[in-house]
């Protein structure tokens, strides 16, 4: 028998968690990212079915089962869930506090064979302040600490509040070039590329020979652990994600690419736009942030908000993160900022739900609204990309989520500061 609930009961449902049907019908809604990244696609007045965790139909004229519980969108936008390429959910809970940062690492002798996923915590309290904005899936990977170029294996998770949130544990392979690069090689760009490219050597050296690489093995050459992880890299395996930030050294960075060939992926590019066609013709995937306007080194000189336009224009895939753990939440206002400044919105959208997917190769699972994929589904008050909107129904694997999180419940808590028998921390729970 089919119900029809209302946004209040919906949302309660939702929130007390007692909605236990498998099959659920959002209706009336506008759906935005119907295709793939490289044709977005969006249907207005469209209907959703979501049914054991995965989305049956989507579009027009869809039948809806007898059996579903019907949410009516009334004509509100309904996106997948965002996809943060980048960041340390789960890694970092505060950054300044050794014990409560497991992101950064400095002083140990191994780097490219550390893996992210041995270091998540699923109770980390960014997790459901993320998802409340619509978060849904992550990237999350280490940064590269003392002398090393490498940070390791980045992992994807979910962000559905699970003890096990992995659902990839080696989604790429993390590198440092530019300046940041050249600071770990003597303060000198020459080296850090030499410094590279012998590391790769040896892991193309490992991978031929193990017992003859550890033989023949001196100071200086990469640790067996790390030759090795990085021969998943060489095999096209996994990808590795790369800073690097000026023209002239996205460029080198591409020659790399060539030269090993490994798959690519660039991040901070500020000065992509500069050298758009070369990195299209690569087909090269970019993780930038839009906001960047202002250069912070010598290397950002050519900072400009119409990066993101520029590059989407030249055909180049781009998505968007600022690299920040506890700021993830405002993917859509980068990317309406890059809406602002000449992308197209479809394409701006597809920034933060598509691609991702499609450089993390879970596109066949993530990222659209289509038949076939993860029920990761959000329904906004208004255009996901305008500051005021936020999300007012949020599914993860077609499971309706809590939008609760510590900011909401520190807002309940010091709501009513009147003076009462207990400290107000004791109320509000």
């Amino acid at each position: 028998m089919k119900k029809l609930i209302s946004t209040l009961a919906f949302g309660m449902a939702a929130l007390t968690g007692v909605a236990t049907a498998q099959t659920y019908a959002i209706t009336n809604g506008h759906l935005m990212m119907t295709g793939d990244a490289a044709d977005p696609g969006e249907i207005v007045n469209g209907t959703v079915i979501i049914r054991d965790g995965v989305i049956v139909a989507a579009g027009r004229n869809v039948t809806i089962p007898d059996n579903a519980e019907v949410y009516d969108a009334g004509g509100a936008p309904v996106t997948p869930g965002l996809f943060s390429p980048i960041s340390g959910l789960a890694l970092e809970e505060i950054e300044l506090a050794d014990d409560a940062n497991d992101r950064r690492v400095g002083g140990f002798p191994l780097s490219a064979s550390l893996k992210a996923a041995d270091a998540i915590n699923p109770d980390s309290t960014v997790i459901p302040v993320s998802r409340s904005a619509g978060v849904t899936r992550a990237h999350v990977g280490l940064l590269a600490g003392g002398d090393t170029q490498f940070g390791g294996c980045g992992a994807l998770i979910v962000l559905d509040g699970s003890m096990d949130p992995l659902i990839k544990e080696c989604a790429a392979q993390t590198a440092l070039l530019g300046y940041s690069g050249a600071r770990r090689a003597g303060d000198n760009r020459a080296a850090s590329i030499a410094m590279f490219r012998r590391a790769l050597t040896d892991a193309r050296n490992y991978a031929r020979d193990p017992y003859l690489y550890n033989q023949r093995w001196t100071e200086g050459h990469l640790p067996a652990e790390d030759a090795d992880a990085l021969g998943d890299v060489l095999s096209g395996d996994v990808p590795i994600i790369i800073s690097a930030f000026s023209a002239p050294d996205i460029r080198r960075t591409l020659d790399l690419a060539d030269e090993f060939g490994f798959d690519l992926i660039l991040y901070g590019a500020v000065e992509a736009w500069r050298v758009a066609d070369e990195i299209a013709a690569a087909d090269v995937p970019v993780i930038i942030d839009p906001m960047t306007n202002l250069p912070y080194l010598w290397e950002d000189m050519g900072a400009t908000l119409a990066n993101a336009a520029r590059l989407e224009e030249a055909g180049v895939d781009v998505a968007f993160a600022n690299g920040e753990t506890h700021n993830i939440r405002l993917m859509p206002q980068m990317a309406g900022n890059a809406v602002a400044n000449g992308m197209s919105h479809l394409g701006a959208l597809a920034a933060i739900t598509a691609v991702p997917a499609r450089i993390f190769g879970v596109e066949d699972q993530l990222g659209t609204l289509a038949p076939g994929k993860a029920a990761d589904v959000v329904v906004w008050t208004g255009d996901p990309l305008e500051l005021s909107s936020r999300p007012r129904v949020i599914f993860i694997d077609g499971k309706p989520q809590s939008l609760d999180s510590r900011q909401s419940a520190l807002v309940k808590r010091y709501r009513n500061l009147e003076r009462r028998d207990l400290p107000t921390q004791y109320y509000g729970q």
